[in-house]
């Protein structure tokens, strides 16, 4: 036993010794190692179409010549001008008799919706917009998120999209994320009037108290509607693709904000095309034009030139309004196919949209918008 109790006992310490000589190894393998600077692996940039695109447009601007640097005096300036035309047919007037809808329907052209800077009674259109009897409210079936349809006495259609987010909210994730801002819808259509490019539907801010609501609601509709038992706020969800019941939108204050938007009658047709420059929709695919630097290439030779100068009139405005959201685009039959800009709800997302519309709002007593 004593002959045993040795050797478990010399076993023992020659695995210890074992280990420790392991460790040391290790320790003066790492010791001589760590001043050995690691062969640098020279960095791979991988420049795609929307670099090279941007660097063109740059070179492009340093060659124009000092001429461009001078500023035009304001006096020999047509801009001012255009903007008192604009800024005068925004005011509030009295038509008499006249159908203020059937009269903004009747100056639709090949400009668009309207004349370049509006009409002499687009003030008192955009007032009738906001201040008609509703006589009935039911769902837009189209879409995938809410928007209600309301009636006027006239029988005259209002498209409404709802407020969802406070005004200083920034929605983060992609150029596309969350649901449609209603003041976004607005601000788009009195900046393609000072653009004279007057392409979006006629827009105002819209308040529905939720007597209203309730009263003018068709029977589908109501069946999406409940009162909250907390808030006892009245909550709507309607009916759309991605609608659900634990998804609502509801009064505050017993009042529904949101965009009425002029709804252009069913003789107006409309065709419907993807646009060129739509992103896939699809997390870490990237679109054949964000890589492809022959893509304008194939572009000219699918469209013709006029149509490829509206998409650039496009591209700049929904730059302007922070849309990176346009994978359609409307045109208008009946005149030469003009493209319109229909949907712009996605737009003024970042933080310095957001600030820009919070100045908006501070200021909305003096301007013709709300």
């Amino acid at each position: 036993m004593v002959y045993l109790r040795c050797y478990y006992k010399y076993y023992y310490i020659t695995l210890l010794s074992i280990f420790l000589v392991l460790c040391l190894n290790v320790y003066l393998v790492f010791f001589f190692l760590k001043d050995e600077s690691p062969i640098a692996t020279p960095a791979v940039i991988k420049y795609n179409a929307t670099y090279f695109a941007t660097q063109n447009i740059l070179n492009s601007l340093s060659k124009l010549d000092k001429e461009y640097d001078i500023p035009v005096p304001t006096s020999q300036s047509s801009v001012l001008r255009e903007l008192n035309i604009l800024l005068s047919n925004l005011k509030l007037k009295i038509n008499g008799d006249i159908d203020l809808f059937a009269a903004t329907i009747k100056v639709m052209n090949q400009n668009g919706l309207m004349p370049l800077y509006g009409t002499p009674y687009l003030g008192s259109t955009i007032n009738l917009l906001k201040t008609s009897k509703i006589i009935k409210t039911y769902n837009a079936f189209k879409g995938t998120q809410l928007k209600l349809i309301l009636m006027f006495e006239n029988e005259q259609e209002v498209l409404f999209k709802p407020k969802w987010y406070l005004e200083s909210e920034v929605i983060e994730g992609s150029v596309y994320a969350g649901k449609d801002r209603y003041n976004g819808e607005i601000i788009a259509f009195y900046i393609s009037l000072i653009l004279g490019f007057p392409r979006v539907p006629i827009v105002v801010k819209r308040i529905l108290d939720s007597t209203e609501l309730h009263e003018t609601a068709n029977i589908g509709l109501k069946k999406t509607m409940y009162i909250n038992s907390t808030t006892k706020e009245t909550c709507v969800y309607g009916k759309c693709y991605y609608c659900k019941r634990e998804d609502p939108v509801c009064t505050k204050s017993e009042r529904l904000e949101g965009a009425a938007i002029f709804h252009l009658p069913s003789n107006i047709k409309l065709k419907q095309h993807l646009h060129p420059w739509r992103r896939t929709y699809i997390e870490n695919k990237r679109a054949r034009w964000e890589d492809d630097n022959n893509y304008c290439d194939s572009i000219k030779s699918n469209y013709n030139p006029e149509r490829v100068l509206d998409f650039v009139d496009v591209s700049i405005f929904d730059f302007i309004i922070g849309n990176g959201d346009r994978h359609r685009y409307e045109v208008v039959e009946q005149f030469n196919n003009t493209i319109l800009l229909i949907d712009n709800g996605k737009r003024y997302q970042e933080k310095y949209f957001v600030q820009y519309l919070s100045y908006i709002y501070k200021q909305e007593d003096s301007l013709p918008i709300y």
